[in-house]
């Protein structure tokens, strides 16, 4: 069978506090690929279970209880290697991007639901608890937590690996020409049949300062559009993003919105929300290359 003969199937499932979508060609009957997207969605819903922040009893929840405590806390095998991740991309992004902001964006939620900015105190006290330095990992999947009331949020990394796991199930499955859009946060396979790639919208300027979207041609890579004006709380005429600082422990009051191709999604999710707190010209680009950042395009305005 011709690789024109090859179906185009799509999928949809919402987690995570948005929407998986799944589109994919290929030569294997529709119940097939059916029961697989069914499996892969599946997955996500462990995933979500494992990650969550939002759910008390989920592992990641559990180990942030035990901040402080000086246990190496033996957890699943995927958040061992989310947080492992996440330290290197916080590493490597001298913490503009960092897991243990936890308790800063429980006070910018509530702050969002009342309409009212924190005030001074209240982020000083939950900026105390972050730092991906007090994020420890050890042999045997055990981690410990070392500041005493950290709490650890991968909203800025999590979607970027389940779109990676989902297509790499995908392949495992013999499926390579697919696309998982997990929300904004992409991973690309192979390209679809008689295509150079698969359409991705860029934000660019024009000479008029206009933000405008460009299609490009991608296959093989991850990618991710992160902005600090997407969410937000006005108050007093400022606009404080949901993307918090964890330097500062104030939502930004810039926006850099910033598209990331990276070889893989999780590191396009990471990176563009470090480069949302800082922007691409105040980064070691030598240690963003490295990690497999392969292309940045950045809008700058207020918001």
């Amino acid at each position: 069978m011709s690789a024109s003969a090859q179906q185009r199937y799509a999928f949809a499932h919402k987690q995570m506090g948005t929407e998986f979508r799944i589109v994919l060609f290929t030569q294997k009957d529709s119940a097939t690929v059916a029961a697989l997207a069914q499996r892969t969605f599946a997955y996500v819903d462990t995933l979500n279970q494992i990650f969550s922040d939002y759910i008390p009893d989920s592992d990641l929840s559990q180990l942030s209880d035990q901040a402080g405590n000086g246990q190496k806390n033996r957890v699943h095998p995927e958040l061992y290697e989310i947080l492992s991740l996440a330290k290197g991309y916080s590493s490597a992004s001298d913490g503009s991007f960092d897991v243990t902001v936890g308790a800063l964006t429980r006070l910018w939620r509530k702050a969002r639901h009342l309409k009212q900015p924190p005030d001074s105190a209240q982020v000083q006290k939950a900026l105390a608890t972050v730092g991906y330095r007090h994020l420890q990992l050890y042999r045997r999947h055990r981690i410990r937590l070392a500041q005493p009331g950290t709490r650890l949020d991968l909203g800025g990394i999590a979607q970027g690996y389940a779109a990676d796991q989902c297509l790499a199930l995908l392949r495992q499955n013999g499926i390579s020409c697919a696309l998982v859009d997990a929300g904004g946060d992409i991973a690309l396979g192979d390209a679809p049949p008689g295509s150079a790639g698969w359409a991705i919208q860029i934000p660019q300027r024009d000479p008029n300062g206009v933000t405008t979207y460009n299609n490009i041609w991608l296959a093989n890579c991850g990618i991710t559009t992160s902005g600090a004006s997407f969410r937000y709380l006005e108050a007093n005429g400022v606009r404080y993003s949901h993307i918090v600082n964890p330097q500062t422990g104030w939502g930004m009051t810039h926006n850099y919105l910033v598209t990331v191709q990276a070889t893989n999604a999780v590191t396009a999710d990471a990176w563009a929300t470090a480069l949302s707190v800082r922007g691409w010209a105040h980064v070691d680009k030598k240690k963003a290359r490295k990690q497999g950042v392969l292309n940045v395009w950045q809008v700058v305005e207020k918001i």
